[in-house]
């Protein structure tokens, strides 16, 4: 396994200094970037930049709204000038909304999100690409009409090749341990998310600190069990240092444990 890092803590500098920003990650030791977001940078330009930074794209979490209404086709084109075949879904639902509003929150909207995920799967597939849920929170925690979570309806509803990324951080505070999560998924976890939780602090804690509820050790020999290609870090702390900082504190912290 290898260590990747999440562009979202850090998407401010990037947005400001998109190469600075990608050569502080590789200093710090990172192997990989997981992007995300809009594609702002002409994928080509954007290539070459991660590429002079000594990274690896290891995927890219995409919208949902940018894969629908004949969408897919131009976010493959644009993923593959990246080099990149691998596809995240940022997100369904949740705060957000994302494709979905907060009352259409039901089993028949998950399920048919599921019938859309398995359309996208195939049609990345061939394309030689694949397809990952991330997940939030909510999909652990939260009961869709007080019945099933909506990482439970996803899981019996889409394809075996459809894959999960699981945050630690979202999972415990959704109730569940990360690590039995991963083993559950069998092989379909590439990547996971690295991420200090508390209920106390919730995400305002360091790596490993005394307050830090995931199990380090135990999650990432699941990971390994499981096969998991990267470990992607992803702190959310505002408050304790800079973006850089926090990311370097979760790089030492995960690569203590490989």
């Amino acid at each position: 396994m290898k260590i990747s890092a999440e562009l979202f803590p850090v998407l401010e500098l990037f947005n400001s200094n998109p190469q600075t920003t990608l050569q502080s990650l590789g200093k710090i030791g990172f192997t990989g970037i997981e992007l995300y977001g809009n594609p702002t940078i002409d994928a080509d330009k954007l290539r070459f930049m991660v590429e002079q930074s000594g990274l690896q794209i290891t995927g890219y979490q995409v919208p949902w709204r940018l894969m629908q209404n004949g969408g897919l086709k131009d976010v493959i084109k644009y993923q593959k000038s990246l080099h990149n075949k691998h596809i995240i879904i940022a997100a369904l639902g949740g705060p957000w909304e994302s494709g979905h509003k907060v009352s259409e929150n039901t089993i028949s909207t998950w399920k048919k999100h599921a019938l859309r995920i398995n359309e996208m799967c195939k049609e990345l597939s061939m394309q030689g690409m694949d397809l990952t849920y991330h997940t939030h929170s909510y999909d652990f925690g939260e009961k869709v009409e007080r019945k099933e979570t909506s990482f439970e309806i996803l899981k019996q509803n889409v394809l075996p090749m459809v894959n999960f990324e699981i945050d630690s951080g979202n999972c415990l505070e959704g109730g569940l341990y990360p690590q039995k999560e991963i083993l559950k998924l069998s092989g379909r976890s590439p990547f996971v998310h690295c991420k200090p939780y508390s209920k106390a602090k919730r995400y305002e804690i360091k790596f490993d600190s005394s307050l830090d509820e995931n199990d380090w050790s135990s999650i990432i020999e699941a990971s390994r069990i499981s096969k998991t290609k990267w470990l992607v870090v992803e702190p959310e702390s505002q408050s304790l240092g800079t973006s850089l900082e926090m990311m370097e504190d979760g790089f030492k912290c995960i690569n203590k444990y490989i």
